[in-house]
């Protein structure tokens, strides 16, 4: 079988990108078919790697319409969904696409906006009915996808973000990083307004443990730097200067490769999301964390509450920074109850790593290509 993937994809620095090339490799890993990627991009440098066999100008109508004859060579297409990434209003330039394709579909949403506008509701709800499968990552999802959107039950599979696999070898991991001995809180991803940093970095002031320390790794997101360059990083190290804390609050200025950010989860004792919006559905860096055995506090958006159910992680009310200080203290200060949460989201994130995830979709495109190969025939 010939699967086409439509996303974003490295060496373009975004999340979807990265979930993209992960799944790449995993189907390769699960299966003999074969897996090409048809990169939406929006400038005429990205250094893509071999597995891109063709590109689709974000802003540019007429290369999505292009782009349909080439994919309609392919027996299935997996479509990576997130309104940003095509162009038109609400990204809905990728419906032009869809619409002329002869093949199953299978549309992974990575956003799912419990209070959509019109316009948004529309695109959505067009893209759910072309396709021919919907995947998303939570059962949360799955119930917003009915609910709200009126999608049946039955056209929509709950498989979760994908994670690396970790050898769980703290104690290396900090001495590699030159932390040995320290007590790690982590965060990593693309620095923005609106992810909460200043929250966690308010908390730290609170935090009693003399050999702890706060990490905040990755660069400033690039769309962030070319509307303002560095002047949200400068932010966040003055707000540490004010608060005395600028020696117990470490930046990581560097892009989270797969390697750092395995070794910086590995080391990590306790891994923290502060994000301010409720209406968040899925993040790839926590998702990551509870991957990485660390325990993990977040505030209670909608795809926190569902990881983190059943002891995997615990919460704090938005823009708390007394109550995520409180955590932090009290998990530094009961060791048990530390390794408690560390081992619940070890087991639950075994389940999660990628070589697993990627079984998933395989077997899900095998199942729809042999089900629909007489329904549909290419033009």
């Amino acid at each position: 079988m010939k699967i086409a993937i439509i996303s974003t994809y490295p060496d373009q620095k975004c999340g979807i990108a990265t979930f993209s090339h992960d799944l790449y490799k995993s189907l390769l890993l699960s299966s003999d078919d074969t897996v090409h990627i048809i990169a939406v991009t929006d400038t005429c440098t990205d250094n893509f790697p071999k597995e891109v066999v063709y590109k689709i100008a974000k802003h540019k109508l007429k290369s999505y319409i292009k782009a349909a004859d080439f994919i309609n060579e392919y027996d299935l297409c997996i479509i990576q969904h997130e309104y940003g990434i095509f162009g038109g209003e609400c990204g809905d330039y990728i419906l032009q696409l869809t619409n002329l394709l002869h093949i199953p579909i299978i549309t992974n949403f990575h956003t799912i906006l419990p209070k959509p506008s019109t316009k948004e509701k529309e695109v959505l709800q067009a893209i759910g009915h072309i396709s021919t499968m919907l995947t998303v990552m939570t059962n949360w999802a799955v119930n917003m996808l009915h609910s709200i959107y009126q999608i049946p039950t039955d056209k929509i599979q709950m498989i979760p973000h994908g994670v690396p696999v970790f050898d769980y070898k703290q104690d290396e991991a900090k001495k590699k990083l030159g932390l040995a001995d320290r007590k790690i809180l982590l965060s990593f991803g693309f620095l923005g307004r609106g992810k909460g940093f200043e929250t966690a970095i308010e908390a730290v002031k609170d935090v009693k443990d003399p050999n702890f320390r706060y990490i905040i790794l990755g660069i400033t997101h690039p769309n962030v730097v070319r509307e303002e360059g560095e002047s949200y990083r400068e932010l966040l190290m003055n707000q540490c200067k004010d608060y005395g804390i600028d020696n117990k609050v470490i930046f990581v200025n560097e892009f989270a490769s797969d390697e750092l950010l395995i070794s910086y989860l590995t080391a990590c004792d306790i891994y923290v999301t502060p994000y301010p919006n409720e209406n968040q559905i899925s993040s790839g860096t926590l998702t990551f964390a509870l991957g990485a055995g660390s325990a993990v506090i977040s505030t209670p958006y909608l795809y926190a509450k569902d990881l983190l159910s059943e002891e995997r992680g615990l919460l704090f009310d938005f823009n708390n920074s007394m109550q995520l200080a409180t955590h932090v203290n009290n998990l530094f200060e009961n060791p048990d109850l530390l390794a408690k949460y560390r081992n619940n989201a070890r087991v639950h994130g075994e389940k999660m790593q990628w070589p697993n995830i990627g079984r998933k979709y395989s077997r899900l495109a095998q199942s729809i290509y042999k089900s629909n190969k007489k329904l549909f025939k290419r033009a």
